[in-house]
């Protein structure tokens, strides 16, 4: 650091400098990994940016972006890919965002890693090896160790013999994608022939980091099989469990019960799929966190709806020791609607799985991003939402 002698020079290249930094209104500015919003009243939209349907990128189909997570001293994301190797190996993506209070401007994709398997290997896909394949989903930069903190959901499927079982998966990585360890999965969560344990599909989506602390969340997107029937439409309160975990033990520490809300709508026909479940979270604290609930139905007008709210685990019950909810008696965590995606007016609320905070604005409040995962289906979008957090 440099340091001025206290001179009438200095004095004015201090106000200088503190007059031409008040007049940069709209510019984003940078904000340590030590700083981090602990209340969000609302959020105001910025704006919307469309990246064109499976844009190619260093020979990478760019898509399914499931999650996404903001690194302040390198101004950059990393975005998790939910490509299951179908297209390319399993990876995630950095990019440059451009934003500020008053435009979205741009998504620059400036690289791609793979992700490896602990023995150094690229996962494969469901067509090569079914039984090795996985499911990416959640990712979270630790400034404390450089490193990221990834998710699989695992896979169920019992139609074939013999049955795939594998199990979801918190990892530990380097930025180079290799493996570095393993966070230990809860013998509720593990994958079963049976109805027990976690469903398809419904495991591990949502993981944060939390500022300043040694631990991290995560969540399974749908309830366990012991703990109650899936979200339905008219079929609310469904709970799904937020994990704890010790990021230096990689070991559970609490569990915490969240209430889901119902589906939206019923699905058209009747009998089509629908769900409503956990997708995303930034943790604020070791208590307060943002919560993306994110509800879908087939042929439904609209087809999404998503939802944020913030969530308060202070006095709420620690559930890790009841293997079951269905008649456990506990308080959950509380939540309070932070916004609805809709009232953004924008044409198409798509299928949004990622949730970031981002740099600070010029008038000094944070910035929320979040990011849809388009299935790599033509009938739908990846979207970039920019919003300004009202503290």
């Amino acid at each position: 650091m440099i340091k001025f002698s206290p001179t009438a020079v200095a004095s004015c290249l201090f106000a200088t400098a503190a007059l031409l930094a008040g007049c940069k209104k709209d510019g984003p500015v940078m904000h340590g990994p030590d700083k981090m919003p602990t209340h969000v009243s609302s959020l105001r939209f910025i704006g919307e940016k469309i990246v064109p349907f499976k844009q190619d990128y260093n020979n990478t189909t760019i898509g399914g972006l499931s999650s996404i997570d903001y690194r302040p001293d390198k101004d950059k994301y990393y975005i998790m890919c939910d490509d299951a190797s179908a297209f390319q190996p399993v990876r995630y993506y950095t990019a440059d965002i451009d934003f500020d209070q008053t435009q979205f401007t741009n998504v620059n994709f400036t690289g791609v890693t793979t992700f490896k398997r602990p023995d150094g290997s690229l996962y494969p896909n469901t067509a090569a090896d079914r039984y090795s394949a996985i499911d990416p989903e959640g990712l979270a930069y630790d400034p404390a160790t450089s490193h990221l903190i990834w998710s699989s959901e695992g896979i169920r499927n019992v139609t074939v013999t013999p049955a795939v079982l594998t199990d979801p998966f918190l990892y530990e990585a380097n930025l180079d994608g290799t493996f570095v360890a393993s966070f230990a999965l809860p013998s509720l969560f593990k994958i079963q022939s049976t109805e027990n344990g976690t469903r398809s599909n419904g495991s591990f989506e949502g993981v944060s980091v939390v500022p300043n602390s040694r631990y991290v969340f995560t969540a399974n997107e749908e309830p366990v099989y012991e703990d109650g029937p899936r979200a339905d439409f008219g079929v609310a309160g469904s709970p799904i469990r937020l994990i704890k975990y010790d990021k230096v033990t990689h070991q559970p520490v609490a569990q915490y019960a969240y209430k889901l809300d119902a589906v939206h709508a019923a699905p058209i026909p009747a009998d089509q799929f629908r769900l409503n479940g956990v997708v995303e979270m930034v943790a604020m604290s070791e208590t307060k966190m943002l919560v993306m609930e994110r509800s879908f139905a087939v042929g439904a007008t609209p087809d999404y709806v998503v939802k944020i709210y913030e969530v308060d685990l202070d006095g709420a019950t620690d559930i890790s020791r009841e293997n079951s909810l269905k008649t456990a008696i506990y308080t959950p965590v509380s939540k309070r609607l932070v916004l609805d995606v809709a009232s953004t007016g924008i044409k198409r609320v798509d299928n949004l799985e990622g949730m970031t905070f981002g740099p600070k604005l010029g008038n000094g409040h944070y910035s929320l991003v979040l990011v849809s995962d388009d299935n790599f289906g033509s009938s739908q979008i990846t979207q970039f939402l920019a919003f300004e957090v009202i503290p």
